[in-house]
């Protein structure tokens, strides 16, 4: 099992996003400051008056933050499950966090630059028998409308994914509307980058993400399937 763990920086569109490695027993610091003297493993420029400092560290089994901020908040979302998170507060030490992909940003700056961590996958007993199970059910809103034509649009875009086909480059927009015209014929080119945009602001990828990283997680997260 591979026990490093992957911290990505915010990236502009068309910019490669700056990655940093931490393997496991090692730390690593990020942040953004006014001074641009803080010595930090991975800077991210905020812009404004605010700055903050963390501390992340790989382990065996899962990571952990340390806020290093003295007022600033940070949230952790669980990019699998958005209704997941967690909030470290400031000077908060060696919070541990149980998400396998997750987005760090500033509480106080929900639309603000985003860091991700790509950290451990998750392991499992080995079960010997089936495990009891309960009455009470819990049902959860999921994540994207199947019938909305924002999903229409990404399911076309993963098709080739979904396929097995991973030599070609997905379609184009203008691809995707010529086969949904049957369907949607006021669908159009620029609809469909329209389209593409909402999900992966919905999906809250990080800034930068291109359109193979948002097959890619929805196709992981189980999202988009040839039979959805």
């Amino acid at each position: 099992m591979n026990n490093s763990i992957i911290i990505q920086a915010p990236a502009t569109v068309g910019e490669t996003p700056r990655q940093l490695t931490v393997e496991s027993g090692q730390s690593a610091t990020i942040g953004a400051c006014d001074c641009g003297r803080c010595e930090v493993d991975l800077r991210i420029k905020i812009g404004g008056a605010t700055s903050f400092n963390a501390r992340i560290s790989a382990n065996p089994d899962f990571w952990t933050l340390s806020n290093l901020s003295s007022a600033a908040s940070i949230t952790v979302m669980n990019m699998d499950d958005w209704y997941q998170y967690v909030l470290v507060e400031p000077r908060r030490m060696s919070m541990p966090v149980p998400f396998e992909v997750a987005q760090i940003e500033l509480t106080a700056l929900p639309d603000g630059p985003k860091l991700a961590v790509f950290g451990h996958e998750p392991q499992y007993y080995a079960a010997q028998v089936r495990p009891p199970t309960t009455c009470a059910t819990t049902t959860r809103r999921p994540l994207l409308d199947r019938e909305a034509t924002y999903y229409t649009v990404l399911k076309e875009l993963s098709k080739d994914r979904l396929n097995g086909i991973m030599e070609t480059s997905l379609p184009t927009s203008a691809e995707i509307a010529e086969r949904l015209s049957p369907t949607h014929g006021s669908m159009t080119s620029r609809a469909v980058d329209a389209h593409i945009k909402y999900v992966s602001d919905k999906l809250r990828l990080p800034r930068g993400a291109n359109r193979d990283a948002l097959v890619a997680f929805a196709i992981r997260s189980s999202l988009v399937s040839l039979h959805s």
